[in-house]
């Protein structure tokens, strides 16, 4: 639930972003990369389901 909810919130940082970047495009991908990039290592930080690691649930 933890990283559900970690998601949905940095959906509307990236939203909020890329409205106040609107008119520089470059600056829109510039920072939708780099804020990628923090999200990649900041989800894996966040706990998941109780019980299991993030590495043994995400196998199958």
């Amino acid at each position: 639930m933890g990283k559900f909810v970690f998601t949905v919130l940095w959906a509307g940082v990236l939203i909020a972003v890329n409205r106040v970047l609107e008119h520089a495009i470059w600056a829109q991908y510039v920072a939708i990369f780099a804020m990628g990039g923090i999200y990649v290592f900041a989800v894996d930080k966040v706990p998941g389901p109780r019980g299991k690691s993030s590495r043994e649930s995400s196998r199958v």
